[in-house]
């Protein structure tokens, strides 16, 4: 069968399918005569030796052009000679024809198997089966011809610009047969995708199609991975695979956090890589994720297990491994906040400021990639806030000065009144800047914002120092009466 386009295959069948038109049993018979290729259903029959008796079970059948029939390359057909005896039982239990059949068999150290393969007609075979069988063979089939075409292409471009535009456009292509199929398929979870029924349907047949489109994934992630888009979705197969191999890791780290020091810098961690953990293909997986993933949770595993010997902190490793999720820009900054109340006069704030600003600034991270492409960098983040703490600092002195001159004027001005207490006011402007709605210089300039046109109901006059420490030191009951305001507030977008 000749094609017109590289991936025409899929589209084909994905076609037939949905339009119940699957092709006639005739021509399945001319594509396998053209193909030389063999029709037989497989018994496995599974021998376990005792000491005084040898036990057996039989499985099957299963036709050797389903996806998941018994791989019988590096199968012997030598007959076990303590075995044979048992073959006459096993095969009247089966009613196997002696001239229909042939026997291969399969030696490990745990265990002996039996495969019995059974010559078969196509034509005997029900059409909803013999058409599934069809899809999985022709797609075995057309794959590796695809796979090397893409070579057979590849080695043909000399531009690495245009062998990266080639694969991209390959990968796009693929992504989105594979999402099309998924949305499709409607599996309940990825597990599901993997599995066949009993019956053969339709939606048998467009999971096969899947599997094969993840194969030629699969093919371009390990023949041409440089050139992949590494923000686009991975495939299932692979975030399954990292899964496996990280899944010692991660429930380590899940049962070290109750008892570690570390606690909350784990559950950031535990948070942020759950949804490869969970595997739940709703949530999109980028390959920077796996990568990150597979190279971040090692390293943090090993900093827990060998926790007195450790010369570093977990969140230092965390910002040279360039975790930029805004939860470990919070924990880190309030860690240094936590500090910074402490101390009774500037100098010693400033002194710690500027520790931290040096020891971020010289800080070599271990990766170019980082957990959030659409977020800056760890280090930028943090480096960014101790650059405006201590520009705040400098502010607060200056303005200080003028605290008295001005405290005439600026009760004079027009000041909103509100239903908000300090700090939840503080709170939703800082709501504000994170959504992106309002862009301060600094956050100073809030704070002084919010002082002269704003008075609420305990005060007229709020001080800026009370909004600087509401800013950072954010509680519970505040973060819930805001997220009620907001709650109002979308009501009243309802038409």
């Amino acid at each position: 069968m000749k094609f017109n386009y590289l991936l025409e295959i899929y589209d084909t069948l994905i076609s037939e399918i949905l339009n119940s038109k699957s092709c006639p049993i005739a021509q399945i018979i001319d594509f396998a005569s053209s193909n030389y290729l063999e029709s037989f259903y497989i018994y496995t029959v599974d021998f376990k030796r005792t000491d005084s008796d040898i036990k057996y079970k039989i499985e099957g059948p299963i036709h050797n052009w389903h996806p998941q029939a018994p791989v019988l390359k590096d199968c012997k057909n030598n007959i076990v000679s303590d075995l044979e005896k048992l073959l006459p039982q096993i095969e009247q239990k089966l009613n196997i024809k002696h001239q229909n059949k042939k026997l291969k068999w399969s030696l490990n150290e745990k265990s002996t198997k039996l495969f019995i393969l059974v010559n078969t007609n196509l034509e005997e075979i029900e059409k909803v089966e013999c058409y599934f069988l069809y899809c999985n063979q022709i797609l075995k089939i057309e794959t590796e011809v695809i796979q090397k075409r893409i070579k057979e292409i590849i080695s043909g471009i000399n531009s690495q610009e245009q062998i990266e535009t080639y694969i991209l456009k390959k990968q796009l292509a693929l992504g989105n047969l594979a999402a099309k199929l998924i949305k499709i398929i409607k599996a309940e979870d990825v597990y599901e995708l993997y599995t066949y029924s009993a019956t053969f349907s339709e939606q048998d047949c467009l999971k096969i199609i899947y599997s094969y489109i993840e194969k030629v994934i699969r093919f371009l992630e390990k023949e041409y991975l440089k050139y992949l888009d590494k923000n686009s979705p991975a495939s299932i197969k692979s975030i399954l695979n990292i899964k496996i191999q990280l899944e010692p890791f991660y429930i380590a780290l899940q049962q070290s956090c109750k008892r570690s020091a570390d606690q909350k810098a784990i559950r950031i961690i535990l948070h942020s890589f759950s949804k490869i953990a969970e595997v739940d293909f709703k949530q999109k997986i980028t390959y920077n994720e796996l990568l990150y993933a597979s190279e971040i949770l090692p390293i943090v595993y090993q900093h827990i297990s060998n926790k007195q010997k450790a010369k570093k902190c977990l969140k230092d490793i965390m910002l040279e491994f360039n975790f930029n999720t805004l939860e470990f820009f919070d924990f880190y900054t309030d860690e240094i906040n936590k500090e910074l109340n402490k101390q009774e006069d500037d100098i010693q704030k400033y002194k710690i400021l500027y520790r931290y600003l040096k020891h971020t600034n010289q800080k070599q991270l271990y990766t170019n990639n980082k957990w959030n492409p659409n977020l800056p960098s760890a280090k930028k983040q943090i480096a960014g806030w101790l650059e405006e703490e201590i520009k705040y600092l400098n502010q607060q002195r200056i303005l200080e000065s003028y605290s008295t001159e001005h405290s005439i004027s600026v009760e004079m001005k027009t000041k909103f009144h509100t239903d908000l207490s300090v700090p939840q006011l503080s709170y939703f402007f800082s709501l504000l800047v994170q959504a992106g709605i309002i862009h301060p210089p600094t956050h100073r300039a809030i704070f002084k914002f919010i002082a002269e046109h704003f008075k609420t109901k305990m005060t007229n006059t709020i001080s800026v120092d009370s909004l600087n420490t509401k800013y950072y030191n954010v509680e519970t009951a505040t973060k819930s009466a805001v997220r009620e305001k907001i709650i109002e507030l979308l009501n009243f977008t309802k038409l």
